[in-house]
C-alpha cells in the first residue's frame, strides 16, 4: 500500500489513521467489547470534540506528534458527514492533517477510559 498524503483519506468520508503498536493494540481492545472500528474511532472524535472547552493541556494536538512515523501501521475509517466536518473544522483551527487530529482524539479517549474520567460521558455521546 502507498501512504496517502497527510489530510483526507482516499475514502470519502473519512481518516486513514497511522496507529504504533500501543493505538492498534488500544484500537482492538475496544473492538473486542463489541464495537466496529469506525464506532470507536467516531466515538473518540465525539468525546475529544466536546471537551474542547475543557481547558485540559492534553486536548490540544501536541507538536511532537504532527510527523508521521514511518513504522505505523495504517487503518482506514468512516465516519459520519457531520463527525468528519467537525474534525476537519479543528484539523484547521489547529493547523494539522484530520487524520492526525483522530488519531489524536482516540488516544486522548483511551486515556480517558483509562483513567474513569470518560465513564459518565458516554451514554450521552453515542
Amino acid at each position: 500500500m502507498t501512504q496517502p498524503q497527510e489530510g483526507r483519506a482516499e475514502t470519502d468520508m473519512g481518516v486513514r489513521l497511522q496507529l504504533d503498536d500501543f493505538g492498534k493494540e488500544a484500537l482492538e481492545a475496544q473492538m473486542r467489547g463489541g464495537s466496529s472500528r469506525d464506532a470507536v474511532i467516531r466515538t473518540a472524535a465525539r468525546y475529544y470534540l466536546a471537551d474542547r472547552d475543557s481547558g485540559r493541556v492534553a486536548w490540544r494536538v501536541p507538536r511532537f506528534v504532527r510527523g508521521r512515523d514511518p513504522e505505523g501501521a495504517w487503518t482506514d475509517v468512516d465516519l459520519d458527514d457531520d463527525t468528519m466536518d467537525a474534525l476537519e473544522e479543528e484539523a484547521r483551527r489547529q493547523g494539522i492533517a484530520t487524520d492526525r487530529l483522530a488519531e489524536h482524539a482516540f488516544l486522548y479517549f483511551v486515556a480517558d477510559l483509562d483513567s474513569g474520567r470518560a465513564g459518565a460521558r458516554l451514554p450521552a455521546l453515542e
